[in-house]
């Protein structure tokens, strides 16, 4: 499996950059004649789903057995020994405002663990990746990264979500998060894959949102394991991918968030 890995790794990241530079070209032909609503504040392009065919058609070769689970469902979703986990888009509210950031996201799931993770982000030109392997260490531009070291939530540096259905958790959560406005920072992005490999690279010191998707945070979270960081579900558990909900923090300050926060 190792071999494998490292013989498309290269590959994948070259897709990735080749996606964003198909996003970032064609956002400034992008009018709101071309949006879709899939629901309140969820929002879907021609660009999306051209960009996930794209990649599909890029990867197919690389794995000629894969399974894919997409966003947009241009291809049917199928789960096998290996299955590309895609996100062509993360971040479309952003994009359709000309906004930023937004980026793509793409993982590779072997049976049910992550052995690849690639996010690549076209405005700043920054690729976060890691792999499966003896050079399996969270990279950012091939520069090795790791979680920050900030220690307590006391003036740390977090990022969060809100959710397109907001239930009474989540009420509860921004209600918790609010009582530490005057002692910690807090930054609403608005692309989950970029947000967690922020906290991979040590910008955020920790990231909560639910409501998410495997393909939201299939390949960040990997990414963030990597360097060294913790993901789990708001439970404490490992159900963070398909699970709907992550928390995302250095190992210091992973406890207060749980205990703060989430609760």
């Amino acid at each position: 499996m190792t071999q494998i890995i490292d013989k498309i790794y290269i590959e994948v990241c070259n897709i990735a950059k080749q996606t964003g530079s198909f996003l970032k070209e064609e956002q400034s032909k992008l009018s709101r004649s071309n949006v879709e609503l899939k629901g309140t504040r969820n929002f879907v392009t021609y660009i999306d789903k051209e960009a996930e065919i794209q990649i599909v058609k890029c990867l197919t070769p690389l794995i000629p057995e894969a399974g894919f689970l997409t966003e947009e469902d241009t291809i049917e979703n199928e789960s096998k020994e290996f299955t590309w986990i895609i996100d062509p888009l993360d971040g479309t509210t952003n994009y359709i405002h000309g906004d930023n950031p937004y980026g793509v996201s793409i993982a590779l799931m072997k049976e049910n663990k992550i052995v690849l993770g690639v996010v690549y982000d076209p405005l700043t030109k920054e690729l976060f990746s890691a792999f499966d392997g003896e050079n399996g260490e969270a990279r950012l531009n091939g520069q090795i990264i790791s979680v920050s070291s900030h220690k307590t939530l006391k003036n740390a540096y977090l990022s969060f979500g809100i959710p397109y259905q907001i239930d009474v958790k989540a009420e509860e959560i921004f209600q918790n998060a609010y009582k530490l406005f005057r002692s910690s920072s807090f930054r609403i992005k608005g692309s989950a894959a970029l947000e967690i490999c922020y906290v991979a690279c040590g910008r955020f010191d920790g990231y909560f949102h639910s409501g998410l998707s495997p393909w939201d945070v299939a390949a960040s979270s990997y990414i963030l394991q990597r360097a060294g960081g913790i993901c789990t579900d708001y439970c404490g558990l490992d159900n963070y991918i398909f699970g709907k909900e992550m928390v995302a923090s250095n190992p210091s300050i992973y406890s207060e968030i749980m205990q703060q926060i989430i609760k």
